[in-house]
């Protein structure tokens, strides 16, 4: 009987990249240099890995900490700060709710607010409902105290006067607990960075 010999192919060696016939198809490096190069490079690659896994475990941990030491009010600022931002990206390029000037984004600032109809002051249990919400230019919310009477008018043209009236009549409480803030937060920031996906932003 013939053994027939499988033909053994060449490798390129890991280290210095030199083709080799490998005695077997474990074999990685062209010499015992290389493979004891190769082997301090694998546990080099290995320490670091291990590095940055207790790097991000560290980072975690902080941001864990800080998460805990967050007031309420701190955490109402951080999720009117994610609505906010929402009805500004979902309002770019519209027409500002009480003047109907253009509403176009600025790279320092933003160029337009987030104005309120029923304000947070007034009406603090609405701050976060984005019907009682609309881009509106600074020069409306900031100088204009808000232009009320001219918001309304936007939104009767667009949600209509019933829903508008339901709005100003809008009393029932919201109660809202640390972990509801945090979800909100959570849930417009994703909001926001689906707008930007679709719209191919990288801000």
């Amino acid at each position: 009987r013939f053994l027939i010999m499988a033909k053994v192919r060449s490798k390129k060696c890991k280290v210095c990249e030199q083709e080799f016939i490998p005695r077997n198809s474990l074999q990685k490096c062209c010499s015992i240099d290389c493979a004891l190069k190769y082997a301090t490079q694998d546990i080099s690659k290995k320490e670091q890995k291990k590095q940055k896994e207790i790097e991000r475990a560290e980072k975690a941990s902080i941001r864990y900490r800080k998460e805990k030491l967050k007031t309420k009010n701190d955490l109402i600022r951080e999720a009117q700060e994610a609505v906010n931002r929402y009805i500004r990206l979902r309002d770019e390029n519209k027409n500002c709710i009480s003047c109907g000037r253009p509403l176009v984004r600025e790279r320092v600032g933003g160029g337009f607010d987030a104005g309120h109809f029923r304000s947070r002051g007034s009406a603090p249990h609405l701050r976060f409902y984005t019907l009682n919400i609309a881009g509106q230019c600074k020069k409306c919310n900031m100088y204009g105290g808000g232009e009320r009477d001219l918001f309304k008018i936007g939104l009767i043209n667009w949600l209509g006067a019933d829903k508008v009236e339901q709005i100003e009549c809008d009393q029932r409480p919201r109660h809202y607990t640390e972990d509801d803030l945090r979800r909100i937060k959570k849930i417009f920031n994703k909001k926001s960075r689906l707008i930007k996906k679709r719209r191919g932003l990288n801000e």
